[in-house]
């Protein structure tokens, strides 16, 4: 027995030791594929125990285990993976980011984190990587097709241009539609410059495009996007979310030791498509007659022999664009600290443009103790923006209608003079290379933005969190019209001189917010509550002046022209919004959340009369995947009900409204006169709008597809507008309360992942946007409401009607019977406007939908990623096609010898009655012009707007590789590097015969929809091919 016992002993020794002889140590570093940055705290955990460790500040591990064991790597918002222990004692993991839970956590008002579970609303999230991969210098522009409801539409393809960016729909028809821009907590100035403001005579946001100043931020820097939407979404920023916000976080450092990131890339462009004129026909007022100083081209047809130049090809060049990122990042547990430096350099397709940036930014965190932590960030941009003039006396406009008998690239003598062809520079058209080149429009930037964040967590259940920041800038600019251009020489019998505009605009934003948020955990309830308050400072200020008759032509200087022809203007924008909020978040068994809100903001703009105004909003989220009978569906990942309803109110747009105020005038020796313009009224008060919510997600296969479906409804009532009133009153235009605004509408997105391996990975997002807008009413039963710096040609600007949708086009038309035949005088054969006084719905500018279609897919370090999307209905205007036409440049003049029978009725006395006289008359355009050129008896706008447009365009395409860890580490001192390919704007099939049907002939600081989708010398953007290569050391 004893003998027995010993062996036993002895045999569970060595099975103990062969057992021991097994376990060993494993080590290994965990890295993020993105960026190959290292993963602090991510979990490597032995799978069937509950053996686990995380990795520590410098992404790194150390576990025990088995031969044979399986281990866990997981981290929040990455691809979990599994590796089993062989002969290797060193395991390396890189993950990836996870699509279906990157949003898990999201950042909503002043830097709240919320969980995803727990939204009663919508709120999607795209990768800052993501957008920053498109290589586009305004990061608005790569958010484009991204996310359903939200709606980005560049002016044009030049440097530096501005962007309109709106959130389901327009909600004002007059105010401001752009929704609140907010980085890391702060709200930030995201203005484009309103050349109304200015001393200019002219233009009225016509001629001139100013960036976006937003577009400041250097995308690189960016994190990630939050999109807010709906009521609640958006209830705690009070009326300056009121049209939605993007809620931007930015990049922090991670603790590690010090590394050093180099982007850079080279990007060429080149024109995707141009406008086509005809080459057949000569210079001629009418009727085939030749007159080589005239604008027209009705003349006969050029002489055989005639050399024909293709002046629009040889005007564009090839556009480049230098982009360099350098960042120094590092620190430990207690402070990191992040620098990050980008200069851009963009020469557009257009001679002489050009968009210059630089931008230089530092970021730090310091942990001050267990439960102080300080986090702040401090960026510096200087930007440089060489423009060329847009709209009717812009560069296109005067290519189109340069003489194809000239070579366009003789444009200046030996002297310096202007070389003209057979006019005068009162009369003759600017050579386009004359424009770019004498004609200087040009702004320079200076803008900072800081923050500091001090979050304090004196107990596990207490969150205290306090923001300051500022966001200054100042622009210093001018836009000069040379002696000899035609629009800077004025006429002959007045002439002038030439023109100078110059202008400095300083905005002064300061904000700062405090919020308390509690936790309160009882039984099966978890709650949330957050009271807060924060406060907003804006000073802007707008100091402009023009000149004519210039001394020297060639010196572009105010001091330069003529003292008594000297006016300046100093435009005054001063207000202050303060508010107070809470906000309650109920919690049962993670099953359920109800979110009750409230907010009262008081408003400068408002003063002297009550400041204040007040608003609820309240939101329910059902996870019904908790749900105990539904938990063991395994085809069943993640489902949630939600909906919210929420009131907002908008303040009034202008500074004063309240009072007929003095302002400068813009006049020779200054002064103060009454804004008789915009007269005030006592009884404003702020917009109000309605907003339901309600949506359904959900999951399946274990994320492997994804719907999300929304549909909202939204009210908006006394809408703020400025109508033309009665001068009799002493004022031009009155700002008044009226109007109600109704939108409604769904978006969807399907995500799925077709493909999920160790090695491959296919992710794509659907997204499907529906909005349908109608006004149902105009203040004091007004037939119509315009923005007046949309009238931007003859017979056409943007305008709303009652019953019509926000986007419709305001017009002339053509007379028209009761069935609605045209009318056709009996004189001549042609049909005869309606009115050249009254404006008439002739379009809607509003899409039936629109689609996105992203997809990305990795193989091993290979990825390969695009964007479609696709835009059906909504109509277009074609100014430009209306120009051409009237002039007989168009293409569709080359029929002028054909007689045609326009098809009507004539206005004989009979055109209402049972048998109206069909018209028989047979015009040819060749010797009637007018059928072609009359704007009274011949054309009017509504013959040029193109109706239903539909669009489908590749807006970009990424080729990536990035060098696999095993070799990169072979170097010792690369961690990593990679070479990608990225292809813009890559085509465009329109039915639209224009160059780009997503158009806008102003820029975004005209209120409603704007001069979107009426096209008046407006270039196309253009095909980008962007090659690159990034290294970390």
């Amino acid at each position: 027995m004893k003998k027995k016992l010993h062996l036993f002993i002895v045999v569970c020794f060595l099975l103990s030791a062969h057992a021991f002889a097994q376990q060993k140590t494993i080590t290994g570093k965990v890295t993020s594929s993105d960026d190959g940055s290292t993963i602090p705290g991510a979990s490597i955990k032995i799978k069937g125990t509950t053996n686990a460790v995380q990795t520590n500040v410098i992404g790194t591990y150390s576990i025990k285990a088995n031969s044979g064991d399986v281990l866990v790597f997981s981290y929040v918002g990455m691809v979990t993976q599994e590796r089993t222990v062989g002969t290797d004692a060193v395991i390396n993991i890189v993950l990836k980011s996870d699509a279906s839970s990157l949003d898990e956590v999201i950042v909503t008002a002043y830097g709240i984190d919320r969980s995803k579970e727990s939204l009663g609303y919508s709120a999607p999230t795209i990768k800052g990587d993501e957008v920053t991969a498109t290589g586009r210098e305004n990061f608005l522009n790569g958010l484009a097709g991204r996310v359903a409801g939200l709606s980005v539409n560049p002016t044009s393809g030049d440097p530096g241009a501005s962007s309109q960016i709106i959130l389901r729909g327009i909600v004002s028809i007059s105010g401001d539609n752009t929704p609140l821009m907010v980085v890391d907590g702060i709200p930030i100035d995201n203005s484009v410059m309103s050349q109304t403001n200015t001393a200019s005579l002219t233009g009225n946001n016509r001629s001139q495009d100013y960036t976006n100043r937003a577009a400041d931020i250097n995308p690189a820097d960016i994190e990630s996007y939050t999109i807010l939407k709906g009521p609640e979404a958006t209830a705690l920023y009070g009326n300056l979310g009121a049209s939605g916000a993007i809620v931007i976080t930015t990049k922090k450092a991670k603790a590690g030791k010090a590394s050093v990131s180099y982007n850079g890339s080279l990007r060429v462009e080149s024109v995707n498509n141009a406008p086509e004129v005809q080459t057949v026909y000569s210079q001629g007022d009418a009727n085939g007659v030749f007159n080589g100083g005239s604008t027209n081209y009705f003349g006969p047809k050029y002489p055989e022999g005639q050399k024909i130049y293709d002046n629009v090809a040889s005007f564009f060049e090839t556009g480049t664009a230098q982009k360099n990122n350098l960042v120094l990042e590092g620190g430990k547990e207690s402070f990191t600290y992040r620098w990050s430096n980008e200069f851009v350099n963009n020469k557009g397709t257009i001679p002489t443009t050009q968009y210059k940036r630089f931008v230089t930014s530092l970021v730090g965190t310091a942990a001050v103790s267990n439960a102080v932590k300080v986090t702040t960030r401090f960026s510096y941009t200087n930007a440089y923006n060489k423009k060329a003039n847009k709209g009717g006396s812009g560069y296109l406009m005067g290519l189109l209608r340069f003489p194809s008998r000239y070579d366009v690239n003789n444009w200046i003598d030996p002297l310096g003079n202007r070389l003209l062809t057979t006019g005068t520079i009162y009369s003759e058209v600017d050579n386009p290379f004359w424009d770019v080149n004498k004609n200087v429009s040009d702004d320079r930037t200076n803008s900072l933005l800081g923050n500091s964040t001090i979050n304090i967590k004196p107990t596990k259940w207490l969150n205290i969190n306090a923001i300051l920041g500022t966001n200054i800038s100042h622009t210093d600019g001018m836009y000069v019209y040379h002696t000899q251009s035609y629009s800077g020489s004025g006429t002959a019998a007045v002439p002038r001189g030439g023109v100078v505009n110059t202008y400095q605009k300083l905005n002064r934003r300061f904000d700062g917010s405090l919020t308390a948020s509690a936790t309160h955990k009882f039984g099966q309830f978890n709650n949330t509550y957050i009271i807060g308050g924060n406060f907003s400072d804006v000073n802007n200020n707008q100091n402009s002046a023009r000149g004519q008759n210039m001394f020297d032509p060639d010196f572009n200087s105010i001091n330069n022209t003529l003292p008594s022809t000297q006016s300046a203007r100093l435009y005054i924008e001063r207000y202050r919004n303060a508010g107070v909020f809470a906000q309650a978040i109920l919690g049962y068994k993670s099953l359920m959340y109800l979110t009750l809100s409230g907010r009262v903001d008081a408003a400068s703009r408002l003063l002297p009369n009550d400041p204040y105004f007040a608003y609820p909003s309240v939101s329910y989220a059902f996870n019904y995947t908790k749900l105990n009978a539904l938990k063991d569906l395994s085809w069943l990942s993640n489902g949630k009900l939600r909906a919210s309803y929420g009131i907002t109110g908008k303040e009034p747009f202008k500074v004063y409204s309240l009072g007929t105020r003095l302002v400068t005038t813009t006049s020779t020796g200054g002064g103060f006169t009454y804004d008789l313009a915009n007269g005030g009224n006592p009884d404003l008060v702020p917009e109000q709008t309605r907003n339901f919510e309600t949506g359904l997600e959900a999951s399946f296969f274990k994320d492997r597809i994804g719907i999300d479906f929304t549909f909202y409804k939204l009210n908006s009532h006394k809408q703020i507008i400025t109508p033309r009133i009665s001068y009799g009153t002493g004022s031009v235009v009155r700002i008044m309360n009226g109007g109600d605004v109704e939108n409604k509408g769904v978006e969807f997105q399907l995500r799925g992942s077709p493909l999920r391996s160790e090695n491959l990975n296919w992710d794509m997002i659907f997204n499907f946007t529906h909005n349908k807008s109608k006004v149902n009413a105009i203040a004091d039963d007004l037939p119509e409401y315009y923005e007046s710096d949309s009238w931007i040609g003859d017979g056409i600007r943007s305008a709303v009607y009652p019953g019509s949708s926000t986007g419709a086009i305001g017009g002339w038309k053509n007379l028209r019977n009761n069935n609605g035949d045209l009318l056709i005088n009996p004189a001549t054969g042609l049909p005869s406007l309606a009115s050249d006084q009254d404006f008439y719905l002739i379009g809607d500018r509003m899409p039936k939908f629109t689609l996105g279609f992203s997809n990305s897919l990795n193989y091993k370090t290979l990825t390969l990623s695009f964007l479609f999307d696709l835009r059906v209905g909504g109509d277009v205007y074609n100014q430009t096609q209306y120009e051409l036409y009237r002039r007989g440049l168009s293409i569709k003049t080359l029929d002028r010898d054909v007689p045609r029978v326009i098809t009507g009725v004539l206005r004989d006395g009979l055109e209402n009655t049972a048998n109206p006289t069909r018209n028989t008359i047979a015009v040819t355009p060749a010797v009637n012009s007018n059928y072609y050129s009359s704007t009274t008896a011949g054309i009017a706008p509504e013959m040029f707007v193109e109706h239903n447009i539909k669009s489908l365009r590749l807006r970009d395409i990424t080729v990536a590789y990035d060098f696999p860890a095993r070799l990169t580490s072979k170097t010792k001192f690369i961690s990593g590097f990679g070479l990608y390919v990225t292809l813009t704007d890559v085509f465009l099939i329109t039915n639209y015969s224009g160059m780009d049907p997503d158009v806008n002939g102003n820029n975004p600081s005209v209120g409603g929809y704007g001069g979107y989708g009426i096209d008046f010398g407006n270039m196309g953007r253009p095909l980008g091919v962007n090659m690159g290569l990034r290294i970390k050391l």
